[in-house]
C-alpha cells in the first residue's frame, strides 16, 4: 500500500491572516495532544512536521494512527489548490452544466472544458481571479460556488495529514471553531 494524504482547506482564511491561523490551530493540535511539539522529518520530502501525539486518534475515524516512516501533519500558508488523485468533475451553478470527461489521452476533461481549467491554475500562479467561466452559460463563478466531487478547493491555508485516516466530523467541527467558524473542505487521496 503507498502513502496518501488528508487535507483540509479552509475556505475562509485571507492570505493576511493565514500565518496567524496557522499556529493558532498548531497550538491547539499540540494542546490536545494530537500532534507533538517538536518539528521533525515527518512529511515527505524535505519539509518538517509535527508527528501524531498521545490522543491522535481523537481527531480521526479509526481506533489508531499508525506511526512511523512519513506520517505528520504540516501546515501550508500559500494559494493552493487542494484536489484529489481522482477523475473530479465541477457542475455550473448557474446552468447545471457538467465537465465532460476525456475519452482518452492526458486530459481529464475534454477540450472544450480547458478554459476552466486555465482559470483555476491563473489562480493559483496568482494571476487570475478566484472565478471560473463555464463554457455552456458564459457566466462567471467563484471557484467555492461550483460543485465540485469528489472535493476540489482553493484556499489560501491547509493543513495537510500524511498517512492518517480519514479526519472525524466531530474534530472538524471542533477545528472550525478554532478558526472562528471557517467553512473547511476536506478530502482524502493517494499519491
Amino acid at each position: 500500500m503507498g502513502d496518501a494524504y488528508v487535507w483540509v482547506a479552509d475556505l475562509d482564511a485571507r492570505p493576511e491572516e493565514a500565518a496567524e491561523l496557522a499556529g493558532r490551530v498548531m497550538d491547539w493540535l499540540e494542546h490536545q495532544g494530537i500532534v507533538e511539539g517538536e518539528l521533525t522529518n515527518c512529511l515527505l520530502g524535505d519539509e518538517l512536521g509535527r508527528p501524531p501525539g498521545p490522543h491522535a486518534a481523537c481527531a480521526v475515524t479509526e481506533d489508531e494512527v499508525t506511526v512511523g516512516g512519513a506520517c505528520g501533519v504540516g501546515m501550508e500558508i500559500e494559494r493552493r489548490v487542494y484536489v484529489c488523485a481522482d477523475l473530479w468533475t465541477a457542475t455550473c451553478p448557474h446552468c447545471g452544466a457538467t465537465t465532460e470527461p476525456a475519452d482518452s489521452g492526458p486530459d481529464m476533461w475534454t477540450r472544450a472544458w480547458a478554459p476552466l481549467l486555465d482559470d483555476l491554475y491563473a489562480w493559483f500562479g496568482g494571476t487570475g481571479p478566484g472565478s471560473g467561466a463555464c463554457v455552456r452559460c458564459g457566466e462567471r463563478s467563484g471557484f467555492l460556488a461550483w460543485k465540485i466531487d469528489p472535493p476540489v478547493a482553493v484556499a489560501h491555508l491547509g493543513m495537510v495529514l500524511w498517512n492518517w485516516p480519514p479526519l472525524s466530523e466531530r474534530f472538524l467541527a471542533e477545528l472550525g471553531a478554532v478558526l472562528g467558524g471557517h467553512r473547511l473542505v476536506t478530502a482524502r487521496t493517494a499519491v
